[in-house]
């Protein structure tokens, strides 16, 4: 594996932050562009590396807060941009897709070797990765940090109107093969919601099998994209005895701000996915 040590893409990055540790970084070669992925060594490693899918508008250091933590607990990660999602990411893919999306992501986690068997999805990304586990018959665990789950249809569609037309259908979510995936998934799923994510759109005054979108509770602005559905099907397609929930209390939708503005929070969040990546 080529490693470089330097970014040339710094500038656009989210959130340039110093790691706790060394970063190294790989440049991908694509069809017509090139997408970069950060690799996160801990100093004293006590698991592979893991392999993350960062959520849509996001680059390799929206999640920062937990992968920080998680390289000073010894756990490595790495992390590629894909495109149509940040600066970082351009020009990327024409018509970027999940299904573009998925393409870069398999071939980035080539860059691990076969000790490496968990995978960490963020949103959309936990979309991209459940389709990627499916590939990946060596993974074993799965953090899903409030994820999204798409109708199978929408993979295709480019990100934009016809993206958002697709996955707008009332309960287009629950058409989608990754549910019969985890039904014979073998492995470990660990699940980490937020409070406020996946309010019921029927409370909240919107139809049914849709998100509830953003709410002001409390007096308070809540998101909330994901639909009430979605969280209890996943529950409902992992036998109970390989998965777990870690809820977030005054959370919703926004993790990565959540722990990145609540750093005991983070601490804790952290210790929660060490220990279920190191079981």
């Amino acid at each position: 594996m080529e490693y470089e040590v330097n970014s040339l893409q710094r500038p656009r990055w989210q959130h340039d932050e110093p790691a706790p540790g060394a970063e190294r970084f790989i440049n991908e070669d694509f069809d017509g562009y090139r997408q970069q992925a950060r690799l996160l060594l801990p100093d004293d490693e006590y698991a592979p590396p893991v392999f993350v899918l960062g959520g849509a508008r996001s680059d390799f250091t929206r999640l920062n807060p937990l992968l920080y933590r998680l390289q000073q607990r010894g756990i490595g990660s790495l992390t590629g941009n894909l495109s149509g999602h940040s600066l970082a990411s351009e020009p990327g893919a024409r018509d970027a897709s999940l299904a573009s999306n998925l393409q870069e992501a398999l071939r980035f986690h080539q860059h691990l070797d076969a000790r490496s068997d968990t995978l960490i999805g963020h949103s959309l990304g936990a979309a991209i990765a459940l389709k990627l586990a499916a590939h990946r018959p060596g993974v074993r665990k799965l953090v899903l940090i409030c994820p999204a789950v798409y109708p199978d249809a929408a993979h295709a569609a480019p990100f934009g109107p016809a993206f958002s037309e697709a996955i707008r259908k009332p309960f287009a979510f629950l058409e989608c093969d990754s549910y019969a995936f985890l039904r014979q998934f073998q492995g470990r799923v660990l699940l980490v919601i937020g409070e406020y994510d996946g309010l019921n759109s029927k409370v909240h005054g919107q139809g049914p099998g849709t998100s509830a979108g953003t709410r002001r509770l409390a007096g308070v602005e809540r998101y909330s994209p994901i639909p009430e559905e979605v969280t209890h099907t996943l529950l409902r397609s992992v036998p109970a005895p390989h998965v777990e929930c870690l809820m977030l209390t005054d959370c919703d939708h926004g993790i990565a701000a959540h722990l990145r503005d609540r750093p005991q929070v983070a601490d804790k969040v952290a210790d929660a996915v060490a220990a279920f990546i190191l079981e």
